[in-house]
């Protein structure tokens, strides 16, 4: 059994709004035909009339309304049945009844029958259940495909005029023919009947467009719940990108010239230059500590500490690291030893100091990428870093003498290669766009020129 507590499932396309309108209807139409029924039974019973006929409109209308009871608390709990297996098996109906997709299951029609039989009976022995047939009007007009419960009205209709006229109960054919007929004999079961087709036919309209609403609301809450998890993949997706692209511009770079500097320190240990060890041993001392500076900050809060002063002052930093850097690796690669790297600005530090945060990140990381390269794969022995700034944009220019390379070659490379992750110009190319910045890339034999611009006081784009 179920639990008081557990909520009630509603019927599949009906609203909370639907079912209390189908609840309101359905006991108005149980109301309605009892009162009918008593008021008929005690009609009879109060005429002047044999004992016998008094016992057996009683028995008949008992009878009327226990099968009737029977039906509707049948239906109320364990729905229409679509067959006699159902009725006797007390099986709960595996789907809603609809009249227009299922037709009229057999028990259906016996029920009808029954309760259509017994009140026709009762009109035979007193017309004073001629009232009771606009509650089954109903009961037909549902139960029944349209054009069968339209039929069905009609003839009950005419069953409630003829009856109480003609019939053993009623006035009598002769006295039809002397005395006529009155309009209410007429026009009131008419006109309960047409009002029932109305009522029955607007409430199949009303039910289907609240069932339509309802399956459209549905579906309109699964169409956002849809949007809601694209949106929320699509941002997994983007800071997953964003978090390889910082990634990539710190740690990653920072390692790698921690690698290539402990080789150079590898090397010099064997050659038994040990002050140029030491040295080298220092400079990977200090590139470790800052990474370490660049991680925590990165798990705190995802900004470079390398930006906790000025942007100015922060590359100039990075170009005294990358020279040293550079020069560590030794004669391990053509021009180490001898490597420069400089740092120009032009313009107004203070204005520098007022550019967006994450205009300035996305400079301070653009040089740390290129910046890196230069000293991974450029084999070069100088290296410009220029930072102009414009009242409407902010220019960086990263320059060197090495030995160039094809910039789409470059973009196309897999990470197979060990040093060459393939990663950094896209990254670049990504971060500059989602500012609405632009970046320009020239190489060949005689160097490198890496040009990015981005505009200032725009938002960034969603």
């Amino acid at each position: 059994m179920r639990s008081k507590r557990e909520p009630k499932t509603l019927p599949t396309g009906q609203s909370v709004q639907t079912v209390t309108v189908l609840m309101v209807l359905r006991i108005s139409l149980h109301v309605m035909f009892a009162f009918l029924v008593l008021f008929g039974t005690v009609a009879t019973l109060l005429s002047e009339a044999p004992a016998a006929k008094h016992t057996a409109v009683a028995v008949l209308s008992l009878a009327l309304g226990g099968i009737y009871l029977w039906g509707t608390v049948f239906e109320n709990r364990l729905g229409l049945p679509s067959n006699l297996h159902q009725v006797f098996s007390r099986a709960k109906a595996s789907a809603p009844y609809r009249p227009e997709q299922t037709g009229t299951p057999l028990p259906v029609a016996l029920w009808l029958g029954c309760i259509t039989l017994l009140w026709l009976v009762l009109m035979l022995l007193s017309s004073s259940f001629t009232w009771v047939v606009f509650p089954i009007m109903f009961l037909y007009l549902h139960l029944l495909r349209p054009v069968r419960s339209v039929l069905a009205t009609l003839l009950l209709c005419c069953l409630a005029v003829a009856l109480p006229l003609v019939g053993p109960a009623g006035f009598g054919l002769s006295a039809v023919l002397h005395d006529g007929v009155a309009p209410g004999y007429l026009i009131g079961p008419t006109l309960g009947a047409l009002l029932a087709i109305v009522i029955s036919f607007t409430y199949r309209a009303l039910r289907e467009d609240a069932a339509h609403q309802y399956r459209l609301a549905e579906r309109l809450r699964a169409v956002q719940a849809q949007l809601v998890q694209q949106q929320y993949s699509a941002g997994k997706v983007e800071e997953r990108e964003r978090l390889a692209r910082e990634i990539h511009d710190t740690l990653a770079q920072g390692l790698s010239s921690i690698v290539l500097v402990s080789r150079a320190a590898e090397r010099s240990l064997q050659e038994g230059d040990r002050a140029r060890a030491s040295e080298q041993l220092s400079i990977i001392s200090a590139s470790a500590s800052e990474n370490l500076a660049e991680a925590r900050r990165f798990i705190k809060d995802l900004s470079s500490p390398a930006l906790d002063d000025s942007l100015v002052s922060a590359l100039q930093r990075l170009a005294t690291t990358t020279a040293e850097s550079r020069r560590a690796l030794g004669k391990s690669q053509p021009g180490a030893e001898h490597f420069v790297c400089t740092f120009t600005f032009e313009g107004n530090e203070d204005a520098a100091r007022q550019l967006p945060s994450q205009v300035a990140a996305a400079v301070m990381r653009c040089a740390q990428g290129a910046l890196a390269n230069v000293v991974a794969h450029s084999q070069a022995t100088r290296s410009a870093l220029t930072l102009t700034l414009w009242p409407e944009k902010v220019i960086l220019d990263v320059l060197d003498n090495g030995r160039g390379f094809d910039p789409g070659a470059a973009e196309s490379r897999t990470p197979s290669t060990e040093g060459h992750t393939g990663f950094g110009l896209t990254a670049m190319h990504n971060r500059v766009q989602a500012l609405g910045g632009s970046l320009e890339l020239e190489s060949g034999t005689g160097g490198t020129a890496l040009t990015v611009s981005f505009p200032l006081h725009l938002q960034e784009k969603a």
